[in-house]
């Protein structure tokens, strides 16, 4: 096989993954849906029954009931679309990107799941309240709590990721400008060590030991000493 044949063949493979990859989150969508489904019903006839029997003083009974066993399949099956969907997309991605339409999609999801459950559950509270139902669902509680949890796990690693780049860029910026100069005191002092690196070029502590690190790690500087008399030297 040619270069350029094993080459096509690598994008064509690559292509087939993501795609299959694709399909198979969608299936975990819907069969989250679909549990999802069966568990909000199953939720809300217990709430409509609980109403029913405080106004007309009756016992109703409701065969679909809502369980922890619902519950933990159905967010399972929206564990198992989100996390690695959300996780994996930010951990690629910068906020000046352009979202596609499939991701923008995605997320237009995850938003309409998070504001249904607590409009839902803002509701039951509500009734609650007004003893119009003698309690509110633990699974229901429990079920808010899960996505919520799903929500902030997505936003804490879209967080992350961006503190990350942003450091490297700072990073970056930050050897161009000092990395220069700190050779230059190392010429004219021998060394340097991290306070002075603070004071001399107005840096943060770890700001100023990133930039030494990183000159070691380029082979500029060597590093003698330990903890707190650690200095730095040319190589």
């Amino acid at each position: 096989m040619s270069n350029n044949q094993a080459g096509q063949s690598r994008i064509s493979t690559g292509q087939s993954v993501g795609v299959a990859k694709e399909k198979w989150l969608e299936v975990m969508f819907y069969l989250s849906l679909f549990f999802g489904v069966l568990h909000f019903f199953a939720i809300l006839g217990q709430v409509v029954f609980m109403a029913a029997h405080t106004v007309f003083a009756k016992e109703f009974t409701f065969g679909l009931r809502s369980s922890m066993l619902m519950g933990h399949l159905y967010l399972t099956f929206l564990a198992a679309y989100v996390g690695p969907k959300e996780f994996v997309r930010w951990l690629k991605r910068t906020d000046d990107e352009v979202m596609t339409l499939s991701e923008n999609k995605k997320i237009t999801r995850g938003m309409y799941i998070v504001i249904g459950w607590a409009v839902f559950t803002g509701v039951v509270v509500f009734l609650w309240q007004l003893s119009i139902v003698n309690e509110v669902p633990e699974t229901l509680l429990y079920t808010l709590g899960e996505v919520v949890a799903l929500l902030c796990g997505t936003e804490a690693s879209k967080y992350l990721r961006n503190r990350s780049a942003t450091q490297g860029k700072q990073d970056t910026a930050i050897s161009i400008n000092y990395a220069d100069k700190v050779l230059d005191y190392c010429k004219t002092n021998n060394s340097i060590d991290r306070i002075a690196c603070q004071k001399e070029f107005g840096l943060s502590e770890d700001q100023a030991y990133r930039l030494l690190k990183k000159l070691v790690s380029q082979k500029k500087l060597v590093e003698f000493g330990e903890n707190k008399g650690r200095r730095y030297k040319l190589a």
